[in-house]
């Protein structure tokens, strides 16, 4: 179980509309023997339906995780498999060991704007994880696995299509939103579509050198509750910023 660690905020971002905001690692802290139980699943899993060894399922589920931030999207694009069912087969996992830090529910409730779930995390999974945790009646809208599709494709975080996609069904332009997630390479992405980017590192520790060359993150806290202090005043918000171009992995 990774331990929380407070740090300071830094970095600023314009008051967004519209909060993505991850669950793992983000709203709690993702009990390694949960994570360690869903991975022996998942290499299950791919064992007995791609009929290869115990090392090669390993190696193949680590590889389409780097390659698409997920291991079911790759397995679904190139091998066919059904993501409804390797999903729910490998999320059969105790999370009764889970746990938070401070008051979540309270620092949600305290962010000004309207506050959308974004997990790559099935929805019965989700739906344990956040009863868990009080969590939910915490979000206004909830995108979990099975809701990220794009004219019928699946489309996981962090899709810039699905970046899209959010942004049309809420009228929204990018920088009206913001991604706060624990993963540098979906806040990439959510950076070249335009959204603005927060790292949160109390559970996930990145070090300091790594946060400070990621040009990508607008700015980072440890906890939900830090948001307030690195929100910009108004009239700061009105300068603009620049911001660089990247290549996302499946547009």
């Amino acid at each position: 179980m990774s331990n929380f660690k407070n740090s300071p905020a830094g970095g600023k971002i314009q008051r967004p509309k519209l909060w993505l905001i991850d669950m793992d690692d983000t709203l709690y802290s993702a009990s390694a023997k949960m994570f360690h139980d869903i991975h022996v699943l998942m290499d299950q899993y791919i064992i007995e339906h791609l009929a290869l060894s115990p090392d090669q399922a390993n190696q193949l589920r680590k590889d389409y995780w780097r390659r698409y931030g997920v291991t079911y999207y790759g397995l679904w694009l190139h091998h066919g498999i059904d993501p409804h069912d390797f999903l729910t087969e490998t999320h059969k996992v105790d999370v009764s060991g889970i746990h938070t830090q401070g008051c979540m529910g309270q620092a949600l409730a305290d962010l000004p704007g309207i506050k959308v779930l974004f997990t790559n995390a099935p929805v019965a999974f989700a739906d344990q994880v956040l009863a868990k945790l009080h969590l939910q009646e915490c979000f206004a809208k909830q995108y979990r696995a099975e809701d990220m599709k794009v004219f019928g494709q699946w489309r996981p975080k962090p899709s810039a299509q699905m970046f899209r996609k959010i942004l049309a069904e809420h009228h929204l332009l990018a920088h009206q939103c913001c991604l706060i997630d624990d993963n540098l390479f979906n806040l990439k992405v959510a950076k070249s579509v335009g959204l603005q980017t927060v790292l949160c590192k109390g559970w996930h520790h990145h070090k300091f050198n790594v946060i400070r060359q990621s040009l990508y993150v607008d700015a980072f806290i440890s906890h939900i509750k830090d948001i307030q202090k690195i929100l910009l005043e108004k009239k700061q918000a009105r300068v603009k910023q620049h911001r660089p171009q990247f290549l996302n992995p499946y547009n």
